[in-house]
């Protein structure tokens, strides 16, 4: 047997310990990831930009895909962040640069947030809804998805409820950590759970008013599903009760992990894409 002097040994160690993490952070399996691991994520660029009105939160980021045989499919992605002016598109870059990769076009929407002008309920979910139908003059009726994340997945609900004519053309519509009822949610301990009372108290005052701005109050796009990880902290599994909707339990993921594509819980969400755009 080979014995190393003590200092090769120690570099030797030192050098698998670095490459064994790397690996590990890029084998997609990852779970219960912080929100500083996804800002710290390479993204790329955007491919265009585009402006659905005149305030300077009002547009859209498109992420071209490679061309390939076929249709091409489409994911309009509205980002999360509590609603908060602080929190804006730039976290999910990593999350469409990804979608792009994996062989769709990607179109993530800014909106205005509670904190800047005009950000006051329910401004978000308007500009979700001008954004998606501006979206939608573009696709030429190319398979489209409407994906939201955390307070992203309440919008994206939201903007695609039946009663929505711009909703006949979607085929699915995903929540990923969807808040979905604004009554329990409010009256929850957190940040966003406080920040989600400051934006409801900007325009309602009753509960009903709290019931009517929940996705579990309204008639869902009939093809809705809800991905939801079983570890998420900010964004718990009871926000999938009472609401009828197709579901998709992400064992032991959390809710950073729905947006870090070296993740368990994106393998699943890129298969429900392609289940939902490429069957």
């Amino acid at each position: 047997m080979i014995k190393l002097p003590p200092k090769l040994a120690v570099c030797g160690l030192i050098i698998f310990c670095l490459t064994y993490s790397h690996a590990s952070a890029g084998d997609n399996s990852l779970q219960q990831v912080s929100f500083q691991s996804v800002l710290e994520l390479p993204s790329g660029s955007s491919d265009n930009s585009y402006s659905y009105g005149s305030h300077p939160s009002q547009f859209i980021q498109y992420w071209n895909a490679p061309k390939q045989s076929g249709t091409a499919a489409n994911v309009i992605f509205i980002h999360g962040g509590c609603w908060l002016k602080e929190y804006d598109i730039t976290h999910t870059n990593p999350a469409s640069s990804a979608m792009r990769k994996a062989g769709f076009n990607v179109w993530s929407v800014e909106y205005r947030r509670l904190g800047e002008q005009g950000g006051e309920w329910p401004a978000s979910l308007n500009d979700v809804k001008t954004a998606i139908r501006f979206i939608q003059q573009k696709l030429n009726n190319q398979p489209v998805a409407v994906m939201g994340h955390s307070a992203g997945g309440h919008l994206a609900l939201l903007a695609t409820t039946r009663n929505t004519p711009s909703a006949e053309s979607i085929n699915a519509v995903i929540g990923l950590a969807a808040i979905t009822n604004m009554v329990s949610y409010t009256q929850a301990q957190g940040s966003c759970n406080r920040a989600a009372s400051n934006l409801m108290k900007t325009a309602y005052t009753s509960e009903e008013d709290y019931r009517a701005a929940s996705p579990t109050a309204q008639k869902l796009h009939a093809n809705t599903w809800l991905m939801q990880g079983t570890k998420d902290k900010i964004v718990p599994m009871s926000q999938t009760a009472d609401i009828n909707v197709k579901k998709e339990q992400l064992e032991g993921a959390g809710h950073f992990d729905l947006i870090h594509p070296n993740s368990s819980a994106w393998e699943a969400i890129i298969q429900r894409l392609n289940k939902e755009l490429k069957p």
